[in-house]
């Protein structure tokens, strides 16, 4: 089931830390479990979907080339906490 989990983070805070620490389960799968770079932004499986944000950034030029096809992802490993944010983890 998907369930709503309300994390608070510090500006600055990197997003994939943040939840990992948090026990969010963003490497579903053991090809995900196995397969993560670490943080290093080569997998893309801690992509996120930003259903509504406030006062982030666009998207970087690598993050449009990672994962363009998806207009509402972001990588967590990439991304530091900037303002409040909901999203959803697949």
């Amino acid at each position: 089931g998907k369930e709503d989990k309300t994390i608070n983070g510090q500006v600055g805070d990197n997003l994939r830390k943040l939840l990992l620490e948090n026990d969010v389960e963003l490497y579903r799968g053991l090809k995900k479990k196995l397969g993560n770079c670490g943080g290093g932004g080569q997998c893309t499986f801690c992509a996120v979907d930003f259903v509504e944000s406030e006062g982030w950034e666009e998207r970087s030029e690598y993050e449009e080339k990672m994962i363009g096809k998806y207009p509402t992802a972001r990588l967590a490993c990439m991304n530091n906490i900037q303002g409040p944010a909901t999203i959803r983890v697949e």
